[in-house]
């Protein structure tokens, strides 16, 4: 029985002869070609590349902005609310105010663990 190997591309190789002999290297080797099944592209593959790439950059901004921002626009308007702002303060300086001050902070924490990983 021959022995055949397949990869990826539909391209067999016959290793044995009829047979069942092992091919010696001065034997020729037999290249069997099989049609290989039919993969549907994705869905998104359809869409231009500049939409594609404009869809992905806008999903990474998008929970980026709901994860920073949005809790600190929410803080805001509730103080907003109450009248805990500072005369002329904004809904939007105060939002930028403390995305500045969690950035800073969290840099900060980064700065710390840094130290305590390079004091060991």
């Amino acid at each position: 029985m021959a022995m055949q190997t397949f990869d990826r591309t539909g391209i067999s190789r016959l290793e044995r002869g009829p047979d069942g002999a092992r091919l010696s290297r001065t034997e020729d080797i037999r290249i069997i070609v099989t049609p290989m099944a039919e993969q549907r592209p994705a869905r998104v593959s359809f869409l231009p590349w500049g939409l594609r790439l404009f869809l992905k950059l806008g999903f990474a901004g998008f929970t980026l902005l709901s994860i920073f921002v949005l809790p600190n626009y929410l803080d805001c308007r509730s103080q907003r609310d109450t009248g805990a702002f500072y005369y002329g303060m904004t809904v939007s300086a105060c939002t930028r105010q403390n995305v500045w001050n969690q950035i800073g902070n969290t840099q900060r924490q980064f700065e710390t663990v840094a130290r305590a990983v390079g004091a060991r």
